[in-house]
């Protein structure tokens, strides 16, 4: 939907934190001894939020805005959990266009090389390549693709490539979501509640694998593999050499460990914050660690809430695109039965010179005639010769159209590519919203 302003407003989802939820009942000691590690305050609110370091979508964005709203309101201490624990491929960016007939489509620029093998905490900072396009080849877009090479190359040095590329969204972003604190997800497991959790998992394996399978069979489409109790693994990674797998109990080195997804938010939601904000993905795979860590370690954890919105770019939508496709098919049928025509208006009905000549030709020769055939077949070689290019297929343009509009509903472009006063909006409903839904 489009407002007066010009822009599509974006559509906010928010499910606030249950009102059961008390916070955790991990020891006080414990949890400050975790905040400590993780360079937190360890009196006073923590609220968080995390996401890998890879293109953000407003979707993602809407959680660092609601986390610093919520911050803000109630003098709490921001936090993003920087998801370096993953492989990923963030150099690859999709950059919306609209190609020369108007169709809305996209184009896959590779920024920067990564190893889709290794967590990306592992990998050292990058330096992005130079593109060398000419100027205007994607329009507007191209710019906003500019300002993230440049950021990147300013957040570089000697870090690692998810440190670098987390620093380049928060400055991107830092208008709507300010300067939160950070904390890598891979240091998790050093902290006061790591080493516990840790400890407990060695010593009590069959019954922490029992009920993590146990919890993340209620929902098998979440994505959360079950564990093989019989090979001793564990919800934790072993990323020994140059690939990982799950970790095994019976070869455990802490130097070589990383933790898996609900073990970054159990250790998260148990001593690092007081609330903990999601999207709808990691609303349902945060769901199944509530369960595992209820069912093995008798404990609750602090509560999360759901913050998500959906927000189209301003795109030509589907009506347009129907009507473009409509306007090829009859180009096409008229560039293929008279190519010269095409150099005149498009709205003259008139034929192009040759074939009027033609037409007129066939019509003078006697009907049935010899002649009347001859005219016909060399009218059509004649056509045939002025063709500069073949036809596009119905078929072709039918595909076209179908893949413009999924390219004009989709939700989850880079927030980059979003004029300003989109994201403005965001915020401004988060503010009113979210605050007050939480209070």
């Amino acid at each position: 939907m489009t407002d007066q302003s010009g822009f599509n407003q974006p559509v906010l989802r928010f499910h606030p934190p249950a009102s059961h939820g008390t916070g955790s009942d991990l020891p006080t000691d414990l949890i400050r001894e975790t905040r400590r590690a993780l360079r937190l305050p360890d009196t006073g609110p923590v609220i968080a939020t995390g996401h890998a370091p890879a293109n953000w979508h407003p979707g993602i964005l809407a959680k660092f805005m609601a986390m610093r709203a919520l911050a803000q309101d109630t003098s709490a201490c921001p936090v993003v959990v920087n998801i370096d624990t993953v492989p990923a491929d963030p150099g690859v960016i999709e950059v919306p266009w609209v190609d020369a007939d108007g169709f809305p489509c996209s184009s896959s620029i590779k920024l920067f090389e990564t190893k889709m093998d290794r967590a990306l905490g592992m990998q050292p900072a990058t330096v992005p390549a130079e593109l060398g396009w000419p100027p205007g080849t994607f329009g507007p877009q191209q710019e906003a693709v500019e300002k993230r090479i440049e950021s990147i190359r300013n957040a570089g040095g000697d870090v690692s490539l998810a440190t670098q590329l987390l620093r380049s969204q928060i400055e991107l972003a830092r208008k709507w979501i300010g300067r939160p604190n950070v904390v890598q997800a891979s240091r998790l497991l050093q902290t006061g509640c790591g080493r516990w959790l840790l400890e407990r998992m060695q010593r009590d394996a069959s019954r922490c694998v029992q009920a993590y399978n146990a919890a993340v069979s209620v929902d098998p489409d979440a994505g959360i593999p079950q564990l093989d109790e019989s090979m001793g693994e564990l919800p934790l990674w072993d990323v020994r050499g140059e690939g990982r797998r799950t970790a095994r109990r019976q070869e455990l080195d802490s130097a070589s460990l990383l933790p898996k997804a609900l073990v970054i938010t159990a250790i998260m939601r148990l001593s690092g914050c007081d609330l903990f904000i999601h999207g709808t993905g990691g609303a349902r795979y945060d769901a199944l660690m509530e369960g595992w860590i209820r069912q093995w370690l008798g404990l609750e954890v602090a509560p999360f809430m759901v913050v998500s919105a959906d927000a189209c770019l301003d795109l030509p939508d589907v009506e347009t695109i129907a009507r473009v496709g409509q306007e090829l098919l009859a180009k096409g049928r008229r560039a293929y039965h008279d190519p010269e025509s095409m150099e005149v208006a498009a709205e003259s009905s008139s034929p192009g010179p040759r074939k009027r000549a033609a037409l007129e030709s066939i019509e003078s020769a006697p009907r049935g005639s010899t002649a009347r055939r001859e005219a016909y077949a060399l009218m059509h070689e004649t056509i045939a010769e002025l063709r500069e290019e073949p036809r596009e297929s119905a078929s072709r343009v039918a595909d076209r159209v179908r893949e413009a509009r999924r390219t004009t509903t989709r939700r989850d472009w880079d927030f980059i590519f979003y004029p300003e006063e989109v994201l403005d909006h965001l915020a401004d409903e988060i503010d009113a919203t979210v605050v007050d839904g939480c209070r």
